[in-house]
C-alpha cells in the first residue's frame, strides 16, 4: 500500500479512491522533508475522511497541499500533498543503532587470558581478595610482564572489570559472565 502512496506513483495512472487516515499517518511516520505523496486521483475529493485528515496536516504546517490535472485524463486531478520540515508526533523518532566495537584478541593475549581468568573467577567465586600480580604470576604460570597486559586485555574484551579500592587489596575485580566479585582484605 505504502508504494501506492508515494511519489514514485505513476503520473498518469487511472483514478484511484481517497487514501485512508490510517495510510496518510503511516505515510507521515517515514516521509522526509520534500516527499510528495498522492493521496487521491480523481474529479474531486470533499466529503473523503482522507482529505479532512490530509487538510488537518496543512493546518498544521505538516504538509503542503496542491493538485494538478492527470496528462492522459484531463478529466482527474491529482491531488498531492508535500511534506515540509515541520516536526510532528507522527514522524517515527530516528534513533542511531547501538554498535558494540569488539576489540581483537592477539593469540598471545587469549593464552593469558585462557590461563588467568580462572584463576580470577576461583578468586571472585569464594570472595577472596584479588591476588597481586606477583601472586597471578605464580598462580597462571605467567611471567609478571604479562600480567598487566594480560589484565588490560580482559577488561578491553569485557570479560572483567576492575575497580580500584584501598590498599591491601589495591583492585577489586568482576567476572563480568556471572557477577562474582573478588573481596576485600581484612
Amino acid at each position: 500500500m505504502m508504494a501506492a502512496l508515494r511519489a514514485s506513483t505513476p503520473v498518469d495512472a487511472p483514478a484511484i479512491g481517497v487514501a485512508t487516515p490510517a495510510g496518510i499517518d503511516a505515510w507521515m511516520e517515514v516521509a522526509q522533508a520534500g516527499e510528495v505523496m498522492i493521496y487521491a486521483r480523481r474529479a474531486f475529493v470533499t466529503g473523503s475522511s482522507g482529505a479532512a485528515r490530509m487538510r488537518a496536516l496543512a493546518d498544521r504546517g505538516l504538509v503542503e497541499l496542491s493538485q494538478r490535472r492527470c496528462e492522459l485524463d484531463p478529466s482527474l486531478f491529482q491531488y498531492r500533498a508535500r511534506r515540509t520540515s515541520v516536526p510532528s508526533a507522527l514522524t517515527r523518532p530516528g534513533r542511531s543503532k547501538l554498535v558494540l566495537e569488539l576489540t581483537p584478541v592477539m593469540a598471545d593475549e587469549a593464552a593469558a587470558i585462557d590461563a588467568l581468568l580462572p584463576v580470577l573467577t576461583r578468586t571472585a567465586q569464594y570472595s577472596r581478595p584479588c591476588p597481586t600480580n606477583k601472586q597471578l604470576a605464580e598462580l597462571s604460570g605467567l611471567t609478571l610482564d604479562t600480567i598487566k597486559p594480560a589484565l588490560e586485555a580482559m577488561v578491553a574484551a569485557r570479560l572483567i572489570l576492575i575497580a580500584g579500592v584501598a590498599a591491601p587489596t589495591s583492585r577489586r575485580v568482576t567476572i563480568l559472565s556471572n557477577g562474582w566479585q573478588t573481596g576485600f582484605a581484612r
